[in-house]
C-alpha cells in the first residue's frame, strides 16, 4: 500500500532549502517545468491498498530514478546522493532529516511499473511539451543506435550459449562492425530536438520494419537514412499525408523518388539528420546508453525510455527558461542541449 504523504515539517521546515538552493538551479527549474504528480495516479493500481508495508509515493521514487539517469549513477550511488545532497533531497520531496528510500526499493519500483507504465510516462511528457508549444512538427527524423549488452563477449566467443542475456542479439553498426546487444529506435522533432517516439529491439532487428512504429503522424515531413527506404514505408507516409524525405538506395529506379530528391525542401530536410546523431551521442556520453544496465528486452526498454525522458525534460528546461539565448530574428532556433554534472 502507499505511504500517506506526511504533512509534518522537520524542525527547520523548508527554511534551509530556501536559503541554500538558488532559484535558477537546474532542478528548481525542472520542478517548475514538469509536474510529476501524475505518476502517483498512474501507478495507483500497481499497489495493493490494504496489504503490505507502506510504500514511498511513486512520484518520489520516479524522481529518484530520474536523478539516477540524469547523472548516470548506480542505484546505491543515487541513494547516497539523495541522503547527503540537499538539492536532490529537496527535489524528491524529503525533509532534511528524512532518509532516502534504499536501493532495493528502487529495483522493486522499476519492476512494479514495468515497461508499459514507463512508456505511458514518456508519452505524457511528450504531450506536456506539445501543450507548451515546444514541438513544431515541421520535420521528424527517424533513426536508431546500438546499445551493447551487459555481457563479456570475450567469454561468449568460447561459449556461444553462455550469455546471461538471452534477449540480446548480434547486429551490425556497419558491414564490418558487429555488436552484441540491442537497438534503440527514435523519432526526433527537428526544431525542438525532443524525442517524440521510442522503441527498443534486439540488435538483429531490421530498421526498416520498425519504421511504422516510429512515424509521427503529426509531422509534415519525415526523413530517415537508406536503411528505411522501401516502397512500404514511402506508401505509409503518403497515406498519412506526410512528405517522405527518406534517402533512397542507389539502386532505386523509381522516377517519382528521383524527382522527389531534387526538391529543395527534401534535400534541406535530409541535411538535418545530424541532429538525431547528436541526440544519440548525448544519450551515450552523459546518460549511460552506451551499454545496457540490465539483462532482458523488457528492462532494456525501460532504460531506453528513461534515457529519452531524461533528455526530453532536460531539453524542456532549456527551451522554457533559457529563451534569452535564442536568436529572436529566426522563426525557430532552439539552443543546444546541455549536460548536467553532479556537482551542480
Amino acid at each position: 500500500m502507499l505511504r500517506p504523504k506526511s504533512t509534518q515539517l522537520s524542525f527547520y521546515g523548508n527554511h534551509i532549502y530556501d536559503r541554500v538552493i538558488p532559484e535558477d538551479h537546474f532542478l528548481k527549474l525542472l520542478n517548475r517545468a514538469v509536474d510529476f504528480s501524475f505518476v502517483n495516479e498512474l501507478c495507483r493500481e500497481a499497489y495493493t491498498p490494504e496489504f503490505g508495508r507502506p510504500a514511498y509515493a511513486p512520484e518520489m521514487m520516479f524522481k529518484i530514478l530520474y536523478l539516477q539517469f540524469l547523472y548516470d549513477i548506480s542505484d546505491r550511488r543515487v541513494e547516497e546522493e539523495v541522503n547527503f545532497n540537499l538539492v536532490m533531497k529537496w527535489f524528491v520531496g524529503l525533509a532534511i532529516d528524512e532518509r532516502s528510500p534504499d536501493s532495493s526499493s528502487l529495483t522493486r519500483f522499476r519492476e512494479r511499473l514495468g515497461e508499459e507504465r514507463f512508456a505511458i510516462i514518456f508519452n505524457r511528457i511528450v504531450e506536456l511539451a506539445r501543450d507548451k508549444g515546444l514541438i513544431s512538427d515541421r520535420l521528424s527524423i527517424v533513426d536508431s543506435t546500438h546499445v551493447k549488452a551487459k555481457v563479456d563477449t570475450f567469454k561468449m566467443n568460447s561459449n556461444p550459449d553462455g550469455s546471461p542475456d538471452k534477449d540480446a542479439r548480434y547486429g551490425y553498426k556497419s558491414r564490418n562492425k558487429p555488436f552484441f546487444g540491442y537497438k534503440a529506435h527514435a523519432s526526433l522533432d527537428s526544431d525542438s530536438e525532443l524525442i517524440t517516439r521510442v522503441e527498443t529491439t534486439s540488435g538483429n532487428a531490421f530498421d526498416g520494419k520498425e519504421f511504422p512504429r516510429l512515424v509521427e503522424s503529426k509531422s509534415k515531413i519525415t526523413t530517415a537514412d537508406k536503411g528505411y527506404d522501401s516502397k512500404k514505408n514511402h506508401r505509409l507516409l503518403k497515406r498519412k499525408g506526410i512528405t517522405s524525405a527518406i534517402i533512397p538506395k542507389k539502386n532505386r529506379k523509381s522516377r517519382w523518388l528521383k524527382k522527389q530528391q531534387t526538391k529543395p525542401e527534401i534535400t534541406a530536410a535530409q541535411k538535418e539528420r545530424a541532429k538525431v546523431e547528436r541526440k544519440f551521442a548525448e544519450f551515450k556520453r552523459f546518460h549511460g546508453l552506451e551499454k545496457a544496465r540490465y539483462w532482458g528486452l523488457g528492462k532494456m526498454a525501460i532504460q531506453v525510455l528513461m534515457t529519452a525522458i531524461t533528455c526530453n525534460v532536460k531539453r524542456m528546461v532549456k527551451l522554457l527558461f533559457k529563451r534569452d539565448y535564442i536568436d529572436k530574428s529566426l522563426p525557430w532556433n532552439p539552443i543546444q542541449g546541455i549536460s548536467v554534472p553532479i556537482s551542480t
